[in-house]
């Protein structure tokens, strides 16, 4: 019941969790019972309205202890104490300024609904004391003033409390922004993380499926065929010499804006599909194409997401598929470049299809991230025929993505399987 009572607004307020009372709020409840007691012996009263005219200001002043806590009870106190005072002919107006400092309080601390219905309840009180007064009734001109002055503790009150909610929303404010740059900022690393990531693995899987195959016939030709080893080795030292300025291409862009001059190689694009086919082709990987449509200019971006993704597409086909070839298709479209790879999938002699070699499935990940960077799609996906597609649609300039991803074999939201 006390805390349900503590969360109502005539109740509750900002410094509500306060354990004890400020040092400010003391002096002021301490001056009370010294003013009336002074003003007391100042117009020689009798001793036992001395007595009880300190003892109403002791309640009062004790109460006001407490007004950074409770204002709304302590503005309630005074009022009382000061019509307990008129009763028996002892008021002040030490009495009536702490019940003006009480509704200060309560403007400042509490919902504006709340203050005003107390500056109203207080001014009526007030008003009805001043105009009986102490030695007579004064005239109500006179007695308005102190309306007057209740009215201005509020107007002060409420400046104050609306100032500290501005001050509170700005501080909110700042707080609210430094978390939204921290959030960007962390999410911008995220995001050069992913992208180094790909672009390194795009730059070092094809050259390393190369070197892989040649590797391997090294070894078995060694001591047999020196030519054939003789060639391996050399295609082995080409394709690592590739990795070497390939990733020192990637460094520099990278490292673009840390040094003048950095990073102004060009990206590879879909210009060097010979290269990349030469490549396959001196593994034994035989590449059959086909183009459809006229050859547009591509943006950079979108040119070099083409390229990663036929080279990765390829290189999957060489590592998982069978056969030894694939078939890539380049469609030419009025917005859009249709980019189609197919290979056979690799069986064992049960029938069944074989087990795939081992794969991060992060060169699928990335050929839909460039895909969808470009505002393009991506479907990776076997057909009933045995063979195992890419189709991937790249605009010819970046657009919007769309809301709705690529969808592999293995449905929204999943990388699918490398082929195999």
């Amino acid at each position: 019941m006390v805390d349900g009572l503590r969360a109502h607004p005539w109740f509750a307020g900002p410094d509500d969790d306060r354990p004890s009372p400020k040092i400010g709020n003391v002096l002021v409840g301490a001056a009370v019972p010294i003013l009336s007691l002074a003003a007391s012996l100042a117009r020689d009263a009798p001793t036992e309205r001395i007595v009880l005219t300190v003892a109403i200001a002791l309640v009062v002043g004790i109460a006001l202890c407490w007004l950074g806590r409770w204002p709304v009870q302590v503005l309630g106190i005074t009022l009382a104490a000061t019509v307990v005072g008129l009763v028996v002919d002892q008021v002040h107006p030490v009495l009536v300024a702490a019940s003006e400092v009480a509704v200060f309080a309560v403007a400042s601390m509490r919902p504006r609904r709340v203050a005003l219905v107390s500056t109203a309840v207080s001014s009526v009180v007030l008003f009805g004391v001043a105009r009986a007064g102490v030695a007579g009734p004064v005239t109500e001109p006179r007695a308005l003033i102190v309306v007057v002055w209740t009215v201005l503790a509020f107007a002060m009150g409420d400046a104050v409390r609306t100032q500290r909610a501005y001050m509170a929303a700005l501080a909110e404010r700042a707080r609210r922004a430094d978390e939204t740059k921290e959030q960007e900022a962390r999410a911008r690393v995220a995001e050069e993380r992913v992208r180094i990531a790909r672009e390194l693995h795009d730059v070092v899987a094809h050259h390393i499926a190369v070197i892989n195959v040649h590797a391997g016939l090294a070894r078995r030709a060694l001591g047999r065929d020196a030519a054939t080893v003789d060639g391996s080795l050399a295609h082995v030292q080409g394709a690592a010499q590739s990795v070497l300025e390939e990733l020192g291409t990637v460094l520099r862009v990278l490292r673009a804006g840390e040094a003048e001059g950095a990073g102004t190689e060009p990206a590879p694009g879909l210009a060097r599909v010979p290269e990349l086919l030469a490549s396959l082709a001196s593994t034994g990987f035989v590449v059959r194409t086909s183009t459809s449509g006229r050859p547009r200019e591509m943006d950079q971006t979108c040119d070099l997401a083409a390229f990663r993704i036929v080279q990765e597409s390829l290189t999957n086909a060489s590592k998982h598929g069978s056969g030894g070839q694939a078939d890539l298709s380049l469609a030419y479209a009025d917005d859009a470049l249709t980019i189609d790879v197919r290979n056979l999938v690799r069986f064992d002699p049960t029938g069944a299809r074989a087990a795939v070699a081992p794969s991060s499935g992060q060169g699928l990940i990335g050929m839909r991230e460039r895909a969808g960077a470009c505002g393009g799609s991506l479907r990776v996906h076997p057909d009933d025929d045995g063979t195992f597609r890419v189709t991937a649609v790249i605009p010819y300039r970046p657009t919007t993505p769309p809301e709705a991803a690529a969808v592999g074999a293995d449905g929204p939201g999943r990388p699918a399987r490398d082929p195999s």
